[in-house]
């Protein structure tokens, strides 16, 4: 090999590790420089930007401007319809409390509920009476017109498979009460059954040809639980052990959520269920009211409020249902299967926007991903994001 080869290969391998040796040294105990941070101190007294505001993230808001009556989700499922309980006048709004649309600007004096129909097409409206009674009609919105039903009506309920009511009659001469069914504006009405009371509440039961009835809640008293089939049958008498009870059938029509009183003239809730027949009797350990409970669709959850705040001396359901108490709610789910509650929304959430509920009127927006409810204590209406 020539002395100039020689040469090349010997500073070939002296430059190779010369780069070897700087890299391993540069692993070893070279320390990058700290760069200090560019971004400017935000000063906390302004806002973060004009332009790019910050998100609200809580997870419960009022979506209503006023105090409303008898919320519904639309036929479509895509909004919600509701009474303004300071005019009468009905409305329609988004999810999120947006898009608000006038349904009617007619002045409803002493409203004091609506039933809409199966189809939102339709409402059955209870007043308020001078001499405390109540008295009802009936509202068609795709053609228009009014009805007044009879004044001695005491109760009514859609049937949730056709476009008929149901309602309780009461006559003055024989002081004798009746479950009936008839068209919307009282015609074509027919007798159910006789009733051993006239103070009712009536409830469809779900997928069955069948409608339930009970007198309504006093501690004082148990409440007999009864059903009979809607194109005619025999009375069927299906739970009355329980003081002070008030019930809600879950969407199969299988099951009926029981609140009671924990005794006669008792100052406790209990809530409990039962199965389509009354049987299997089981306690769910909450003390709540069916009027704060809502069914998911396949009927595996139940959402609930948890009420406080309620004094011991309190007669329960009575003093509630009268008004004379209110509660400070907390929200949770139970799972059916297992029987394990969880809240729905922590205490910190709830204290974010520093207010208290009574929440009724409860119920889910259709893929489930809200609650909604009425807060008694203001009247608004309130989602919670589940």
């Amino acid at each position: 090999m020539s002395l100039l080869k020689k040469l090349f290969f010997a500073s070939l391998i002296i430059f190779i590790v010369s780069i070897l040796f700087l890299g391993i040294y540069r692993l070893s105990f070279y320390k990058p420089k700290e760069v200090a941070p560019t971004a400017k101190k935000e000063n906390p007294a302004q806002p973060v930007s004009a332009t790019q505001p910050e998100k609200d993230t809580a997870k419960i808001s009022a979506i209503s401007d006023e105090a409303i009556l008898s919320p519904a989700l639309s036929s479509e499922g895509l909004s919600i319809k509701y009474y303004s309980q300071k005019n009468g006048h009905s409305y329609e709004i988004s999810f999120d409390g947006t898009n608000k649309k006038t349904l009617s600007a007619n002045d409803l004096i002493d409203l004091k509920n609506i039933l809409w129909s199966p189809d939102k097409t339709k409402v059955i409206s209870k007043f308020f009476q001078s001499d405390s009674s109540t008295r009802f009609s009936s509202y068609d919105y795709s053609a228009g017109k009014g009805d007044s039903l009879d004044k001695n009506i005491r109760e009514a309920a859609w049937d949730q498979s056709s476009s008929k009511i149901f309602y309780v009659y009461f006559d003055p001469k024989s002081k004798k009460a009746t479950l009936n069914i008839s068209d919307p504006d009282g015609s074509n009405w027919k007798k159910l059954a006789d009733l051993a009371y006239s103070n009712a509440s009536v409830a469809p039961i779900p997928q069955s040809g069948s409608v339930s009835f009970w007198n309504k809640a006093d501690n004082m008293s148990q409440t007999s639980l009864e059903s009979i089939p809607t194109v005619g049958g025999q009375k069927k008498s299906l739970f009355k052990e329980k003081f002070g009870a008030d019930y809600l059938w879950d969407n199969s029509g299988n099951n009926i959520l029981i609140s009671h009183s924990d005794a006669k003239g008792g100052s406790k809730m209990q809530l409990a269920i039962v199965n389509y027949n009354g049987g299997e009797y089981s306690n769910l350990g909450i003390p709540t009211f069916v009027s704060k409970c809502a069914w998911s669709k396949n009927n595996k959850i139940l959402y609930y409020a948890l009420p406080g705040n309620l004094p011991e001396s309190a007669m329960l359901p009575n003093d509630y249902n009268d008004g004379k108490i209110k509660t400070s709610d907390t929200f949770w789910k139970m799972d059916m299967a297992s029987r394990q509650s969880e809240r729905i929304i922590e205490l910190s959430e709830l204290q974010k926007i520093n207010a208290q509920f009574d929440a009724s009127d409860l119920f889910l927006s259709p893929d489930e991903g809200l609650l909604f409810f009425i807060n008694k204590l203001d009247g608004k209406l309130y989602q919670i994001s589940l």
